[in-house]
């Protein structure tokens, strides 16, 4: 019996045929034994361009939306190695007995070679094969749990659905902005998107609140304590009834604030609270949550944390599936510890002392099977031979974060002491907490790289060494001041704190905005916000190419075009509450059987309201000269005439410029259908196929704090 394996892409299917036995190569594919092996380009299918429909669908035309198609078509890609692979898939479908399915473990590995399936018209019995990792041993034990590939008809169906209900947004709602916006002299494309504008407007909600945000100096009261062991400063602790006088609790009188400490010089210790403490290990990583924290470490870009964490789960072998949403592992899981933590110590032999010490009789809260998903979290797996030696400088920074959080699973938790202590003086309290360190545990995994902590606004309790006390003592006034403070505003986005937020949209949302019902933050909350793991990092590329965000440092901010933008769309086009229902339902088809057809429908009709919405929105973006500047007004010169000198870009502008991402134009490549931009070119007559962006040199628009997000239209 001869069986045929698609993988979604060559690397993969290398992998399982190493797997299978002795390797030969053919044009297209790989066979071992009873196994052929041939892979797919990613997607080899796509859902059919509008013309395809109606030739009149060309061009864009307002009064020929909204475009909605009762019946999609998937056709093969247009270039010719995607058609040749998938000739070569239908020729060996006709010669095997039985095919395993071996697309990624996600909806899009799912979707797309179910696509091919169906293209082939192929009758042949397929089984599914879920590879959460790629070395030999994952993959021996994933060959003998294969699965019927009926049983992933849910999530075919939940994959299918979303990529229409896109493709209905996109070429609906693009062509029907872009088309108001041209009425209103704008000359590019308005690209919308159900994600990646919700996203734009969380980055331009930030770049407002840092741009409008008012500094303000407030005070502190502080005394210095002194009891028989020693002295300590601690903080004033403000009644309820400050807050009358300053609704935020921060003092900004001066005067009434020293006022405050016009004291006696004896009180006594009214409060000591001591407690033995502990701090469980941190969960291995969901890939959101590694994102953050190397882009937070590392400066690196969210895609490049994906990238690298692809490569070294296909290419090195080294880590489990990479797009997980997931923080947990299978009870099951555990009893494979012992030889993962042997392994690495070949594998990663600087760190080999700590993973000596590792106890894999451990178990910690990690492993949990009610809280585990399609997918667990991001783990080491044992290797087909590979050692750090052959990772690049940034894989290695990735891997030594996914190898320590795995790691500190197996170490006993972090202990500490401690207390916290008032002082009363009069009628007034202070107060003061310690953090003595007793045992280190799995924080000998994590060594300190010095001061983390920012200069927040926020104030805490003073965190001091606290020397012997007992309670009731007497304290006695050392010395008191009112320290001055300012508050900050908020920090920019950067790719780690933009993909945090897009996972925890509900409470951005919620902290902005009073008027938004309680079951929308909830449906966004269980929705996990903006986007997939698989997806954030990708919108935020999508964002970067299409000239709505550049890069400033490591920062992301909206461009000119990306604020005006956000500024004219009604909120149903920006409200991250549509997104978030919309995962709820594609989540219900995929594993409750949800019919999607209704689903599809509610979207039919959405899209037709909004078509109807845009066409009445005075969408009013940037012009801009051939040099990517601002002509929203030109000066005049002495003739009267307007001249040709755009007005000079802020402070932020030039950060922008300093960035490499641009506006893109209208104009699409026609070789590979992606967007054109306008280059400098070195001689005249030479032509260029795909070419750089301009960048953005405008002014910004002056802007008035954006509406809140509810769907509601009053």
């Amino acid at each position: 019996m001869t069986t045929l394996v698609i993988a979604e892409k060559p690397s993969v299917a290398q992998g399982l045929a190493k797997h299978l036995g002795q390797v030969k190569r053919h044009e297209g594919y790989l066979s071992t034994g009873q196994y052929l092996i041939t892979w797919c380009f990613g997607h080899l299918m796509e859902l059919a361009e509008p013309h395809v429909y109606d030739a009149r669908f060309k061009k864009w035309n307002a009064a020929d939306l909204p475009i909605l198609p009762e019946q999609v078509k998937v056709l093969p890609k247009s270039d010719k190695g995607s058609r040749a692979q998938l000739k070569v898939i239908g020729s060996l479908l006709k010669d095997v007995d039985t095919v395993i399915h071996a697309g990624d473990p996600d909806r899009e590995g799912q979707l797309l070679v179910d696509w091919v399936l169906l293209h082939c018209k192929n009758r042949k019995p397929v089984q599914r094969i879920w590879l959460a990792a790629q070395d030999s041993a994952s993959i021996q034990k994933a060959f003998q749990q294969l699965k019927s590939n009926q049983l992933y008809l849910p999530l075919f169906q939940a994959a299918q659905t979303r990529a229409v209900a896109d493709w209905l947004v996109g070429m609906n709602l693009s062509r029907a902005f872009t088309l108001a916006a041209q009425q209103k002299g704008y000359q590019g494309v308005v690209s919308i998107g159900r994600v990646q504008t919700p996203t734009l407007a969380l980055v331009v909600m930030r770049d407002l609140d840092i741009e409008n945000f008012v500094s303000k100096t407030y005070y502190v009261p502080m005394m210095h304590v002194g009891v028989s062991g020693g002295s300590f400063w601690a903080t004033w602790v403000a009644p309820d009834s400050l807050r009358e006088r300053f609704p935020d609790g921060k003092i900004t009188d001066k005067g009434y604030a020293e006022s405050l400490l016009q004291l006696p010089e004896l009180g006594r210790i009214s409060l000591l609270d001591q407690q033995r403490l502990h701090t469980a290990p941190p969960l291995p990583y969901r890939l959101s949550r590694l994102q953050k924290d190397a882009s937070a470490r590392f400066g690196l870009k969210a895609d490049e944390v994906l990238a690298i964490c692809q490569s070294l789960y296909e290419k090195h072998k080294l880590t489990s599936y990479p797009r997980t949403d997931c923080d947990y592992l299978p009870e099951s899981q555990h009893a494979e510890a012992g030889s993962i933590l042997s392994v690495l110590t070949t594998i990663y032999p600087g760190l080999s002392d700590l993973l000596q010490k590792a106890d894999p009789a451990l178990k910690s809260a990690a492993w949990n099977d009610k809280k585990v998903t399609a997918h667990h979290a991001i783990i080491p797996v044992r290797g087909d031979g590979a050692t750090v030696a052959s990772l690049s400088d940034k894989e290695m920074k990735v891997y030594d974060l996914i190898v320590r959080t795995y790691v500190a699973q197996f170490y006993p938790p972090y202990e500490y002491e401690k207390t916290v202590v008032e002082a009363t003086v009069a009628a007034d309290v202070f107060r003061a907490s310690g953090h003595r360190p007793l045992l280190p545990g799995w924080k000998v995994l994590f060594p300190p790289k010095g001061k983390t902590k920012d200069n927040s606004e926020e104030d805490s309790d003073v965190e001091t060494v606290i020397p012997a006390i007992d309670l009731g003592e007497p304290a006695h006034n050392l010395a008191v001041e009112a320290r001055q403070k300012q508050t900050s505003p908020p920090k920019p986005y950067t790719d780690g704190t933009l993909i945090a937020d897009m996972e925890s949209v509900h409470r951005v949302v919620a902290a902005k905005t009073q008027t938004v019902d309680n079951k929308w933050l909830k449906l966004l909350k269980e929705n996990a916000g903006l986007g997939t793991e698989a997806t954030r990092a990708r919108i935020i590329t999508v964002l970067l190419e299409r000239g709505f965000l550049t890069r400033a440092g490591k920062n992301l901010i909206a461009t000119a075009t990306g604020r005006s933008l956000i500024q004219a769309l009604p909120k149903e086009v920006k409200s991250p509450i549509a997104t978030a229902m919309m995962e709820q339902e594609l989540s219900a088809i995929e594993k409750e059987g949800h019919d999607s057809q209704s689903f599809l429908q509610k979207q039919r009709e959405a899209l037709t309201r909004l078509v109807v919405l845009a066409a009445e929105t005075p969408i009013i973006l940037e012009k801009r000269d051939n040099d990517g500047s601002s002509i929203e007004r030109r000066d005049k010169g002495k003739s009267g005439k307007s001249n040709s000198r755009p007005r000079k870009s802020t402070a932020v502008n030039e950060a922008r410029q300093s960035s490499n991402t641009e506006a893109p134009s209208a104009k699409c490549c026609p070789a590979c259908g992606k967007p054109m931009q306008l280059r400098h070119r070195k001689s005249d007559g030479q032509a260029f196929t795909h070419t750089h962006i301009l960048r953005d040199a405008s002014t910004l628009c002056q802007m008035e704090r954006l509406d809140d997000f509810n769907l509601d239209s009053n």
